[in-house]
């Protein structure tokens, strides 16, 4: 899926954060929030790249999710890619958790990968910081 192909959202400003959702394990689509950067170069390798902070589990979320993750860890960035992420296609063990200290549950990828037949929409999200 190159970058020419992910629909794009040129003036993306969220209204406000969602409040998180009941979830379970049986969300059919979940998602992954990647830079530009790691996009490019998993075209070029074939493998989707992540960011160092998925070295121990990959760190995916429900949709009701996104806006609190993007508030928390993407502010600064202006650029982004949010991937939608087919769970019944992901190889490794799924889990819902608390992260160590917090209280909120989110889901984990362990002892896995996300193949890019997995990948069922991308979106790139283009924004003014402030």
């Amino acid at each position: 899926m190159p970058l020419d192909n992910i629909k794009s959202n040129e003036n993306y400003d969220p209204v406000g954060k969602l409040e998180e959702a009941e979830a379970d394990l049986h969300h059919p689509y979940l998602y992954k929030i990647i830079s530009v950067k790691d996009w490019e170069v998993s075209q070029q390798e074939n493998v989707l790249k992540l960011a160092p902070m998925d070295n121990k589990f990959i760190h995916l979320s429900t949709e009701d999710q996104l806006d609190g993750i993007l508030e928390k860890y993407w502010k600064n960035e202006s650029r982004f890619i949010i991937l939608k992420i087919q769970t019944n296609k992901l190889n490794g063990k799924l889990l819902f958790e608390t992260n160590p200290g917090g209280t909120k549950r989110y889901f984990h990828l362990y002892d896995g990968y996300i193949p890019f037949d997995s990948i069922v929409d991308g979106k790139l999200f283009v924004r003014k910081l402030s």
